[in-house]
């Protein structure tokens, strides 16, 4: 009876971890790694569009990007604020870059972009909203880089020109791993090719009007 005991023992310990995770697959969070491979492609197409990184950037050629990337950012500001839901106005609050780009733009002694606005991507749901998001604070990465090197190229100091891709300085890191973290939990498995559909969209968004 003790030999008969052993043997069936495992098996229930075998059943009960496979029902726990059956149950959790319904929970699985949003792969972060397929995200980004995902719109590797639309990443480096919006790159192309917008080749701040040459050595032979000009000033003029500089503002006028500068001037085409608000019209972006103040069309997502004023539609993720429009659409977010109440536990998400207080982070997109934090991460607004508007009125860094207005500041540079003075800088140069130039208006803003027109009140014309590129249409945003489809966000009728946190999923979508979070992946439009990810392209946006995604680009607060490559800003440091962007702001080194418009810097030395430009004669740009102490934020003055370049206060948008500077960003949030030192805290740029900590502030995209922490909406990683969100995006990674507020976005189930089922739901991941809403976020990857509207995260392509805005890359899309974006490309197409920097190509205007």
């Amino acid at each position: 009876m003790a030999r008969e005991h052993k043997r069936t023992a495992p098996d229930k310990r075998i059943r009960g971890a496979q029902a726990q995770l059956d149950l959790s697959a319904e929970y699985r969070t949003l792969n972060l790694e397929r995200l980004r491979r995902e719109t590797t492609a639309d990443h480096a197409a919006v790159e192309k569009t917008v080749p701040l990184m040459e050595e032979d950037l000009s000033r003029e050629d500089y503002v006028r990007y500068l001037r085409q990337i608000h019209g972006v950012v103040a069309a997502w500001e004023e539609r993720s604020a429009e659409v977010s839901p109440e536990w998400m106005r207080a982070i997109l609050a934090a991460r607004q870059r508007r009125e860094m780009l207005e500041r540079d733009l003075r800088w140069f002694s130039v208006a803003s972009s027109t009140d014309e606005r590129p249409v945003m991507p489809m966000m009728s749901d946190e999923a979508s909203l979070l992946g439009a998001m990810y392209v946006m604070e995604g680009s607060t990465l490559g800003g440091q880089l962007i702001a080194a090197h418009v810097a030395r190229v430009l004669g740009l100091k102490d934020g003055q020109g370049d206060a948008y891709f500077r960003g949030h300085g030192r805290q740029t890191g900590t502030m995209w791993r922490e909406f990683c973290e969100v995006l990674r939990t507020r976005v189930t498995d089922d739901e991941s090719e809403a976020a990857i559909r509207a995260a392509k969209a805005m890359f899309q968004v974006f490309g197409s009007w920097m190509q205007r």
